[in-house]
């Protein structure tokens, strides 16, 4: 995502008064659980639950679509590493993971990250909870019309970044996107998870419409082609499970470098 220079003035300044970039660079001190070239993870000092995580890349990004795709792919791997560590420490079975991109979806702090927290039965934290209701078809052709040139663009840049591979043409491979990405045979759900978390108006979609997006993904060929192996419902319930119950915003740029 390219930046104008007064957006890039507009970070640099947002940068120098983050907290969570002072953290980093070892000013203020917190409880770390992981740390590597690209990604820490702290100890929330406000936790909703026992053992709450915070996973954020370590250079400053206020929110998804400025990240690049390799410190992305980097960020998943890592929460989903840290997550597994969480419950076997904490004895628990279930964990809450959610990512707030923008102040309408409930972002906090100026300095993406993701949260993992510790469930048990009756906590009292609060579940996503998205009414469901078919739409009409003049609806559902006139959203996959805006979103198929968005998603093609967004494979293109992260497909890569996620292990696949750029060819001319079809071959041993798999079929090749319209974007010129080579698609495996099969795509597996976790896969398939990591290119949705990839895809921000992919997954505002499946959490806001699911049965709208069910209805588009046969319309759309890389669509199709990436859910053809894998249950749809039980993908779609797997991203509202990870999401944090408040439904994501539309998203300014502008806005979210002015906040914070």
């Amino acid at each position: 995502m390219e930046l104008t220079p007064e957006q890039q003035q507009a970070l640099e300044q947002q940068k120098a008064q983050c907290i969570f970039c002072q953290i980093i660079a070892g000013k203020i001190p917190s409880k770390k659980v992981y740390e590597d070239d690209l990604v820490v993870g702290i100890m929330d000092i406000n936790p909703a639950s026992k053992g709450h995580v915070l996973i954020m890349p370590k250079e400053h990004y206020p929110i998804m679509p400025l990240i690049p795709p390799e410190t992305f792919k980097q960020l998943v791997d890592k929460i989903k590493d840290v997550d597994g560590c969480v419950k076997e420490a904490l004895l628990c079975k279930e964990t809450t993971v959610f990512i707030a991109n923008g102040a309408a979806a409930g972002q906090q702090s100026a300095h993406f990250m993701a949260h993992i927290i510790p469930r048990e039965n009756g906590d009292g934290l609060e579940m996503l909870d998205v009414g469901e209701k078919e739409a009409p078809e003049s609806e559902v052709k006139e959203v996959a019309e805006k979103i198929g040139p968005v998603l093609n663009a967004m494979l293109q840049r992260n497909l890569p970044a996620l292990g696949f591979t750029e060819q001319k043409a079809s071959g041993p491979a798999g079929p090749v996107s319209p974007a010129g990405v080579g698609l495996p045979q099969k795509v597996g759900k976790e896969q398939l998870l990591q290119i949705i978390n990839s895809n921000p108006q992919v997954k505002q979609l499946i959490l806001e419409k699911p049965e709208q997006f069910k209805q588009i993904v046969p319309q759309h060929p890389q669509l199709s082609q990436l859910f053809k192996d894998v249950d749809i419902d039980e993908i779609i319930e797997e991203v509202k499970r990870q999401a944090k119950p408040k439904t994501p915003g539309k998203l300014s740029l502008d806005d979210a470098l002015k906040g914070g």
